[in-house]
């Protein structure tokens, strides 16, 4: 109300209307809670808040989805979430195969969900992050094919444990219903990946596309705590250059690059059936090791050491304590980690052998600038 409203203006009916009128315009002149605040959770924080394996139907045309899989269009799918309160959600949705190997040669591919933009908002959550991969299992066979995705999943919440420049999962049980009524229902633990934007805003920063960077692009300690962590399962299924199961972040106050990975099922530490050896490195078993970074002072590795030691006993932990896994399954796990914890000085070696090769082929350059 304008302060010139006074009583002697009004009517005895309008002062006896006056407190529903001031509600009126109240409501039309100040913010009410909500309307037009910005929301703060992504989808991915309302999946994940409760930090427990959560369920999932999700309901399409499953030929299409399985036997059509060398496409890019999504096609239409109804997603079923249902919270720890007992309260079912439906998201409508695209879904999509993805990836590249895997998409080939697994029975069942991994998939992309597209989701509403608008409907996220509706439900007070962020817009922009409406994208999310899913990673199944590969094989058919039931219960091994659920133990590598569950092992690759492990990955991941290891790394978690040693840097947050990594994504977060979120493991869930998935039943895929056939809306054509051709397949019976197939039920799987699959594992749900941070969007890669939604990964670099929690970083303080933007997704950075360039291939071919320098070495001195990177930020040293990520990276070499990235390429220690990549020998440390027994991965080599990764490239620096080409951005191979990669993802760099360039931080907004003008850092350096950052190196996040992801898809592990090629590591010794999962030991898919189906991984193959990096045969360029000389290897010839999928649990061996080779050293993939770029070569540092032996001070730094030192300090990277330092760090995944520091980290021993929580790691081994993570892993114990994860049941879904079988107890083999758990001492397997926990007898490669503590391999790499044995043979530590392999990895020094190496990586003075990779320094000393690097600052030799320097060397050679500036005594021979025009490569005669």
């Amino acid at each position: 109300m304008k302060s010139h409203y006074t009583t002697s203006f009004l009517s005895q009916r309008s002062i006896r209307l006056l407190p529903g009128l001031i509600a009126l315009v109240s409501f039309f002149t100040y913010p009410v809670a909500g309307l037009n605040a910005q929301p703060e959770k992504s989808l991915f924080d309302h999946l994940s808040e409760n930090g427990q394996v959560i369920e999932l139907v999700l309901k399409t045309d499953m030929d299409s989805l399985i036997n059509k899989r060398r496409r890019d269009d999504y096609q239409p799918a109804e997603l079923y979430f249902t919270d720890e309160d007992g309260v079912t959600t439906m998201w409508e949705v695209g879904v999509v195969p993805r990836g590249n190997y895997r998409r080939r040669i697994c029975a069942f591919p991994p998939i992309r969900l597209n989701f509403s933009k608008g409907q996220l908002e509706e439900r007070g959550l962020k817009p922009e992050y409406d994208k999310m991969k899913v990673v199944a299992p590969c094989l058919e066979e039931e219960k091994s094919g659920e133990d590598y995705v569950l092992k690759e999943y492990l990955v991941y919440k290891l790394y978690n444990q040693l840097t947050p420049n990594s994504y977060r999962v979120q493991l869930a049980q998935i039943t895929y219903q056939d809306t054509e009524s051709n397949y019976d229902k197939i039920n799987h633990y699959a594992i749900l990946i941070e969007e890669t934007d939604e990964l670099a805003a929690r970083l303080g920063g933007v997704e950075f596309e360039g291939m071919n960077q320098p070495k001195e692009a990177f930020a040293a300690e990520a990276e070499n705590l990235m390429s220690v962590f990549q020998y440390m399962i027994g991965n080599e299924d990764w490239d620096l250059v080409m951005l191979r199961n990669l993802k760099l972040v360039r931080p907004g106050d003008g850092g350096k690059l950052i190196p996040v990975p992801y898809d592990f099922d090629f590591s010794g530490f999962v030991n898919a059936p189906y991984a193959v050896p990096n045969s360029k490195y000389g290897l010839t078993n999928i649990r061996q090791r080779a050293f993939m970074g770029i070569p540092v002072e032996k001070d730094l590795l030192k300090k990277t050491l330092k760090h995944f030691r520091l980290y021993r006993n929580h790691l081994r932990a993570v892993i114990r304590s994860f049941k879904l896994l079988g107890f083999s399954e758990r001492m397997n796990a926990v007898d490669y980690l503590e391999s790499f914890y044995r043979n530590e000085f392999e990895l020094i070696r190496e990586n003075e052998r990779l320094l000393k090769e690097s600052e030799d082929k320097k060397g050679n350059s500036a005594q021979n600038p025009d490569g005669q």
